[in-house]
């Protein structure tokens, strides 16, 4: 897994490019959470970093839950 994020297009509105800060794009990822980045890696990352976003109480218990519901996923296939 990567360290990598690619924030969707319809999140950049005053931005060309998303900054190369994954702290940033995980943010801008977690503000509209759940309607985008509900992937693997980008969950893996919200969770792994959500102490360092900026997340309602509400959002920071859905991301463990997405955390956990894809670990299980992972866990079945093996």
């Amino acid at each position: 897994m990567t360290e990598h994020v690619t924030v969707p297009r319809e999140l950049l509105w005053e931005y060309k490019e998303a900054p190369n800060n994954l702290l940033w794009r995980l943010q801008r990822i977690a503000d509209f959470f759940p309607a985008c980045g509900t992937d693997r890696n980008t969950v893996r990352l919200l969770y792994k970093y959500r102490d360092k976003l900026k997340l309602e109480e509400g959002k920071y218990k859905l991301v463990g839950i997405y955390y956990e519901v894809w670990s299980e996923k992972t866990r079945q296939r093996n």
